[in-house]
């Protein structure tokens, strides 16, 4: 007799465990996706970390300042070579080794390609993104202690190179006017009469003072040293890459801050008598104000400057000072009497007291470049020229005597600077930075246009059990 077992269990079991094995495998799915997505998210973190750790060194020793140089040294600059990278650090991460070969493991992830958008170079917008950078790191505190120097600078450049075209036409006035009289004079003699000169002191000032300014400020320039560039290497004169720019939620404040820029370039840039070791051009701060080719035509500019700034004050003195003006005029009357033609007094007088500001102008220059401080307003005891010396003041420029003031060299580059447009200084600064990486070793194609500080990446990642996920990150020097 045959005996049947009751089946029911078991169909019951069957379709209990088809449930079970249906649900963890859609957990085990979801676990895999989730872990996919996880796993993926974090290579990309690390492969981001990774190209932005590879900052420029050379940039970051010179100027404290973080970017990744996209030509890697060579003469091929893209971001697609910072993609590559970026694709090689996140498949090494999954697992995989710089063949492509895939390593095991539960979820067998490769990066298939990898996309870079808004890209952000140091020179985008006339280099306003270079001088975020530099508002960041002078905000920080690590550089602050500079600003006062800046803030204190209260020379206002602009007006007072102003009065110097005034002071010019004046000086420019007086002598024809005693030209005019001596002239008239002339006419009237009879054609056998030797014709009448005066013995102006302010004829030698106008003889001496031609093409001469580079000798006020430092004599003889043989022993400087002197460096030439070709300004069309370099950014400011060359087209240039121009990228995505800063985003809308960066403090722009930090763009536009002229201070914390000159301030910057107080720390980075050499200038006369401070030159910087490796340096290009061997006065960048005078590179900044001046813009020129050449080490002596900056330096010339700035004397120049300075000179220009100088003479109407001085002249505002001499016009106002009774004693000065009596020494002038005792000067012209012995001059205007050896013509025996005392009218020409007056005349003289004025040629010779903007003769005089001149030649102390002139001495003020090489005071300044000699490293000394002078006083903003000059009054007998601080004045340097004697009037008797006016026929021959270029011997007498290394003698004089330092009143203390608040006017030196690093007050006159400060305040120059502050005369100049931010973007130019920027412009300029960046030059300045072409210049001296270019002499370090294996950098000599290097360009500031080719410098990332952000940017954003998309990459597309498969598993070879199928699926994939794609992932975008925004990533910055900030």
């Amino acid at each position: 007799m045959k005996k049947y077992q009751n089946g029911y269990i078991t169909v019951y079991l069957s379709l209990v465990i088809g449930i079970l094995v249906m649900l963890f495998s859609t957990l085990l799915s979801g676990a895999r996706a989730h872990t996919m997505k996880f796993a993926t998210e974090c290579v990309m973190d690390m492969g981001l970390n990774s190209i932005f750790a590879e900052y420029h060194r050379a940039m970051f020793e010179r100027y404290g300042l973080l970017f990744i140089d996209s030509s890697y040294g060579t003469t091929s600059a893209s971001a697609k070579n910072t993609g590559g990278h970026l694709l090689s650090y996140m498949n090494l991460n999954f697992g995989n080794d710089a063949g492509g070969i895939q390593g095991k493991d539960l979820l067998s992830l490769r990066a298939d390609n990898c996309e870079l958008s808004g890209v952000t170079y140091a020179s985008d917008g006339k280099g306003e993104v270079l001088r975020y950078q530099i508002g960041q790191l002078m905000k920080s505190n690590m550089l602050v202690d500079s600003l006062d120097n800046i803030n204190n600078t209260s020379v206002d450049m602009d007006s007072l190179m102003n009065g110097y075209d005034s002071c010019c036409s004046e000086r420019e006035s007086a002598n024809e006017q005693v030209d005019a009289i001596v002239d008239e004079m002339n006419s009237n003699l009879p054609e056998d009469e030797e014709p009448y000169s005066v013995s102006n002191p302010a004829d030698a000032v106008e003889t001496l003072g031609g093409g001469a300014i580079l000798f006020y400020a430092i004599g003889d320039s043989m022993d400087i040293p002197m460096s030439y560039i070709d300004k069309s290497d370099y950014i400011s004169e060359r087209s240039y890459v121009d990228g995505a720019g800063l985003r809308n939620t960066q403090d722009m404040n930090l763009v536009t801050d002229k201070v914390l820029l000159i301030s910057y370039a107080k720390k980075v840039c050499g200038k006369y008598k401070n030159i910087r070791e490796g340096s290009r051009l061997n006065y960048q701060m005078e590179y900044l104000i001046a813009n020129e080719d050449s080490d002596k035509e900056n330096l010339e500019e700035i004397a120049r400057y300075i000179f220009m700034t100088r003479y109407p004050i001085n002249m505002a003195y001499l016009l106002t000072s009774a004693s000065k003006r009596a020494e002038a005029e005792a000067l012209a009357l012995a001059a205007s009497c050896a013509i025996a033609n005392p009218e020409l007094t007056e005349a003289i007088m004025y040629s010779i007291l903007f003769a005089w500001g001149y030649a102390e102008s002139a001495q003020d220059v090489r005071i300044i470049f000699d490293g000394h401080p002078i006083v903003m307003v000059k009054d007998d005891s601080s004045w340097n020229t004697p009037i008797e010396e006016l026929v021959n003041f270029k011997a007498g420029l290394d003698q004089y005597h330092v009143s203390p003031g608040p006017l030196d060299y690093d007050k006159y580059l400060y305040g120059l600077l502050m005369t100049k447009s931010v973007d130019d200084i920027t412009m300029r600064l960046m030059d300045i930075m072409e210049m001296d990486i270019r002499k370090t070793s294996g950098n000599t194609n290097f360009k500031m246009d080719n410098q990332i500080y952000q940017l954003t990446a998309e990459a597309n990642v498969s598993s070879n059990y199928g699926g994939g996920y794609s992932i975008k990150r925004f990533y910055s020097y900030e």
